[in-house]
């Protein structure tokens, strides 16, 4: 980490320095930057066979540890499972703030994934939407290698 915490004193009387270094390990690291290539990343459970998206490093259906080499490419097809309609959204400063028209979130689980993710749903009608309903990733034009490179999921 190149910058320095702030000092903070507890109570008033104790001072020190809160340095932080938090990673999301290999796996999600490379998750993330292979978002700019439009590629989504999951990980395979070496032990159980159970596969995550977004990866993690340690299956939590059998504790096996899950390595680089156990991470496999999914299609960007899914299926949604169940979905909301959301009036607000954060503002950025920890307040809701009323949204012109209500926005799907959808619960979709991706072709070759066993977890679900949550996703925005685009260019669908809420009247259309249910269980079982094909969908595929939307990809946000600018790509970063950043989660927000995906937009969200639209219908297949």
């Amino acid at each position: 980490m190149s910058e320095q915490s702030p000092i903070v004193s507890v109570g008033g009387k104790i001072p020190f320095q809160a340095g932080f270094n938090w990673s999301v390990g290999i796996l999600m690291e490379k998750f993330i930057k292979s978002l700019a290539d439009k590629k989504l990343l999951a990980a395979k459970c070496p032990g159980c066979g159970y596969v995550y998206v977004p990866p993690r490093n340690r299956c939590g259906k059998c504790n096996t540890k899950i390595e680089e080499n156990d991470l496999v490419e999914l299609s960007g097809k899914g299926q949604l499972q169940s979905y909301t309609l959301g009036v607000v959204k954060l503002d950025g400063s920890g307040n809701f703030e009323d949204l012109p028209t209500p926005q799907a979130i959808g619960a979709v689980k991706l072709e070759g994934a066993d977890s679900t993710v949550f996703l925005p749903l685009h260019d669908a009608d809420a009247e259309k939407l249910g269980k079982g309903m094909q969908v595929k990733i939307l990809w946000n034009d600018e790509l970063k290698g950043h989660p927000t490179d995906i937009k969200g999921v639209k219908p297949a």
